[in-house]
């Protein structure tokens, strides 16, 4: 090993350690939600980076909609077992494998599940039967017809059963409005409506704060809230003025030091890049905001990959002293990104095109966003494993068994992206210019092609809406071929890569 290798090896490892020490592993995802008023073209959006720690396999699936004939007795995991009308939506399912509350979904009626995690100060445990936590977002997707209601499905099982982990805000979005849902570990929960106007950043943790449950247009929650935290010691009056929810219930960082609490530096820099306006760390940062300009995916996409460049919590320099996912400030793009996205969600449009999302699956930095819509027939090959007839039992045994995607891990377009990345990682300012040299232009040409494919989209579907969903189908799938060819180009060329499988 040479002298410059040590080198290398040293700083990457002070690096990581400076990340492990900013965050306690509870500083998982990143989520904003932009109201669709608040938005270029009239779409609700919701843009997430979702963090998760190991080898996990990013596996894309769209599970088609089934009438089971009968009531179902659906296991929730734990003990619990819950039961349906044996109904249930078709789903588009950003799995992460193995894990139990990193999946994301879009579902038929174009309803969007993404969760941040928000540690609580609830230690205790209060449920029944095990309670109810992977579940959750899953019985949400297959029953929700929009996003109140997917408050109302989710309160209910939190209430009934009690929900697992310390803490949570879920993101539940339509082509309409967009709620953000904190639960806390038993049986309390707390949601507010993002205003159509405004945008909400949220990092992980609680970002709602002052609450009106005499306002049912834009809150929802338990009603012995406030009582709650009272009889546990976690707000009184008067010394602690108005009821706060975030400040009540959330767990208090144990660093002193705000920049390194994994939160604020991420939750700082949304509002700042989107409101346009100086934030100081100190500051109480709104549950939402009005942006300086309408919001468009782009910006989003640019935000989901920001490791505060040009900042003075720029850590790295440029990228001249290594990986900017590895340093002593938690980033919004970090080491531990596995997928990415932002879905548009828009009324105007015909159903196959109303729900349309940007998906990276890797981390955004260095990977390309891909375009995709709900209503495409199938999924592009590449884009995952698995059958999409919908099963109980099969689909919650393949989540957490996932020897299936191990085996065939070969086949899916995110090997491939993480072997770049993980290449990139290790020599980051070099493999950056590469990546905005080969993938910049690719993304970019993405997003010209669906400004000009759209309209011829809207043409045929007014004349042939079978033949329309065909191209709709097929535009997708030779966006994931380029894609797959192009990573296949690059790995090529890289000399460490030589002799290696992917």
């Amino acid at each position: 090993m040479t002298k410059k290798s040590l080198i290398v090896i040293l700083l990457l490892l002070v690096a990581a350690l400076g990340a492990f020490a900013a965050t306690d592993g509870s500083d998982n995802c990143y989520t904003v939600v932009v109201g669709r008023k608040a938005s270029a073209d009239g779409s609700v959006l919701v843009a997430h980076n979702e963090d998760d720690y190991g080898d996990v396999i990013v596996n894309l699936r769209k599970i088609g909609p089934r009438d089971y004939g009968a009531p179902q007795k659906v296991a929730l995991g734990n003990g619990a077992v819950y039961e349906t009308d044996g109904k249930t939506s078709g789903f588009l399912w950003i799995e992460a494998a193995g894990q139990e509350f990193a999946d994301s979904f879009i579902n038929q009626h174009g309803v969007v599940i993404a969760s941040d995690s928000c540690p609580s100060r609830e230690t205790k445990d209060d449920l029944t039967e095990g309670g109810v936590g992977y579940m959750l977002r899953r019985i949400v997707a297959e029953k929700a017809v929009s996003a109140r209601d997917a408050v109302r499905i989710a309160s209910e099982l939190v209430e009934r059963f009690g929900y697992t982990g310390s803490g949570r805000t879920y993101t539940f979005a339509d082509k309409s409005e967009a709620w953000m849902m904190a639960v806390i570990k038993g049986r309390h929960w707390m949601a507010q409506r993002v205003p159509d106007d405004e945008v909400a950043v949220i990092p992980n943790h609680y970002i709602i704060h002052g609450i009106d449950l005499g306002d049912p247009a834009n809150f929802a929650g338990s009603r012995d809230i406030v009582d709650y935290a009272r009889a546990n010691g976690w707000y009184a009056e008067p010394g602690d003025g108005p009821f706060d929810f975030g400040k009540a219930f959330g767990r208090p960082s144990r660093r002193p030091d705000s920049v390194f609490d994994g939160n604020t530096l991420r939750h700082w820099r949304g509002l700042t890049v989107l409101s346009g306006k100086s934030w100081d760390i100190g500051d109480a940062y709104p549950f939402s905001f009005k942006p300086a300009r309408k919001v468009t995916p782009e910006a989003l996409k640019a935000l989901l990959r920001d490791h505060y460049e040009g900042t003075e919590y720029d850590a790295t320099d440029g990228y001249r002293t290594g990986t900017p996912n590895h340093t002593k400030y938690r980033t919004i793009c970090t080491s531990t990104t596995i997928n990415a996205f932002v879905v548009s969600l828009n009324a105007a449009l015909p159903e196959p095109i109303s729900a349309s999302l940007w998906l990276a699956l890797g981390k955004p930095d260095t990977t390309i966003f891909l375009p995709l819509y709900y209503g495409v027939a199938s999924l592009p090959p590449g884009a995952g494993l698995g059958a999409d007839v919908h099963d109980y039992p099969a689909l919650y045994k393949q989540h957490f068994e996932d020897a299936e995607w191990r085996a065939g891990r070969d086949a899916l377009l995110q090997t491939k992206v993480q072997a770049l990345q993980k290449i990139a990682e290790a020599d980051y300012g070099s493999m950056r210019r590469m990546i905005d040299r080969d993938l910049g232009p690719a993304e970019k040409a993405f997003e010209e092609s669906r400004r000009v494919f759209e309209p011829e989209f809207l043409s045929l579907y007014l004349r042939n809406k079978p033949e329309a969903r065909l191209k709709l189908t097929a535009w997708v799938a030779a966006a994931f071929k380029d894609a797959g060819e192009l990573y296949d180009a690059m790995l090529k060329k890289l000399p460490e890569n030589s002799g290696t499988q992917y």
